[in-house]
C-alpha cells in the first residue's frame, strides 16, 4: 500500500464497504422479487414517495441546502426506480 496515500486509502476502503453493502442489498432485493414481486415493487414505490416527501417538504438532511436536498432526493428517487427496473430485468419480469 506504499503507492496509496492514507487519505485515499480511507476513501477506497469506504467505497469497498459501500460496494459490499450494495451487493448484499441486491441479493436481498432479487430474493424478495422472486418470492413476492408485486409486494416488493409496491414497497419500493412507497419508499420513493416517502423519500420524495422527506427530502422535499419534511426537510430530511437538514445540514444540506435546499438545492443540495433536491439533488439528493432526485438521486435517491432515480436509484430506487433503477433498482425496480434492474431487478425486473434480472428476473425477466419487465
Amino acid at each position: 500500500m506504499d503507492d496509496v496515500s492514507p487519505e485515499r486509502a480511507v476513501m477506497i476502503r469506504l467505497r469497498a464497504r459501500l460496494a459490499v453493502v450494495e451487493r448484499a442489498a441486491w441479493f436481498g432485493l432479487i430474493e424478495a422479487m422472486r418470492a413476492r414481486p408485486a409486494e416488493t415493487e409496491a414497497y419500493l414505490t412507497a419508499e420513493r414517495a416517502k423519500c420524495a416527501e422527506g427530502f422535499g417538504q419534511r426537510g430530511w438532511a437538514a445540514d444540506l441546502t435546499e438545492a443540495e436536498r433536491r439533488l439528493l432526493g432526485a438521486e435517491v428517487d432515480a436509484g430506487l426506480a433503477g433498482l425496480i427496473a434492474d431487478a425486473k430485468s434480472e428476473l425477466g419480469q419487465g
